[in-house]
């Protein structure tokens, strides 16, 4: 079975990664392809995660990605990662992605990212450390995120009444809301 440490601090969670953007990441408008931002993302969210579980984790939901400032090819892409809630299974990893321009040094926050992660074993969730906040700054990522999770949890009970409400309508009926003579089903 898999040992699991009772608990671990948020401060002690952080993972930075640094990686040169290169030409063969660019897109059709000369920046790097906000996929391949998404990826190196993907891959810090699951070492920060990891290791806070000591266990294999996978990415459960992309909970929400911003993306604020476009990466040229040439800059370095450098990002923190930290973990900001653990529940039973799951961990919610916060991503912060800076572009660095190497010769003049000028940085500029270009993403906001968070992910839920879960640590399995063997195929199946296993149990995570809990997670204990110890800074200022570690206790406002934990309610933001507690409240994140709360938010989405409704979100998607709503969003599930709401699909079986619309799997109840018929082709005029759904006619009739897209063209406007008729309101989306009450979820």
């Amino acid at each position: 079975m898999l040992e699991v440490a009772q608990q671990k601090f948020a401060d002690e969670s952080e993972v930075r990664v640094s990686e040169l953007m290169l030409p063969s990441h660019s897109n059709f408008f000369g920046t790097v392809h906000g996929g391949h931002v998404l990826a190196v993302v993907d891959n810090i969210a699951y070492v920060c995660a990891a290791r806070f579980a000591g266990a294999t984790c996978v990415t459960a939901a992309v909970d929400r990605v911003d993306f604020h400032h476009p990466v040229r090819v040439g800059e370095l892409l450098n990002l923190v990662a930290r973990v900001v809630y653990a529940g039973r299974t799951s961990i919610e990893v916060e991503i912060s992605v800076f572009a660095e321009d190497i010769q003049s040094g000028n940085v500029r926050h270009t993403n906001s990212c968070h992910l839920t992660m879960v640590a399995v074993h063997e195929g199946k969730p296993v149990p995570v450390p809990t997670l204990v906040c110890r800074t200022r700054e570690d206790k406002a990522r934990y309610i933001q995120a507690k409240m994140r999770r709360e938010m989405g949890i409704k979100y998607r009970e709503e969003r599930d009444a709401f699909l079986s409400g619309i799997s109840a309508m018929d082709d005029a009926a759904l006619d009739a809301v897209i063209n406007g003579e008729k309101s989306l089903p009450a979820s």
